[in-house]
């Protein structure tokens, strides 16, 4: 098997990360919350405030684009690979302000 050197790799997806902000904002979810009501067995830290979270999921797509040096030049050459995934996003709200989301990850 031939080896091909990758030069660059490139992903241009986005997660609407305002959309998915707004949508938790706006609706109801399942919410789940950290803080100084739980028992100290279940506390991870006792040293923090009250917390709430909650999780959601959100389709991506976009492209990931590769260059590469074939063996037969010297000419970098690129390829586009279509990317549809799902997203799972935790979202984090201090007292009373709004849920930002704090972390994503890929589902695939």
């Amino acid at each position: 098997m031939e080896r091909i050197p990758i030069t660059t790799v490139e992903t241009n997806v986005r997660l609407a990360e305002s959309m998915i902000e707004y949508h938790i904002n706006n609706m109801h979810h399942a919410e789940k919350c950290l803080g100084n009501r739980h028992l100290v067995e279940e506390m991870i830290c006792g040293n923090f405030e009250n917390m709430s979270w909650c999780c959601e999921h959100s389709p991506v797509e976009g492209t990931v684009d590769i260059g590469f040096l074939p063996s037969s030049g010297k000419n970098v050459k690129h390829v586009t690979i279509p990317v549809f995934t799902n997203f799972g996003v935790v979202c984090t709200r201090e007292k009373e302000k709004n849920y930002k989301i704090t972390w994503s990850y890929s589902l695939s």
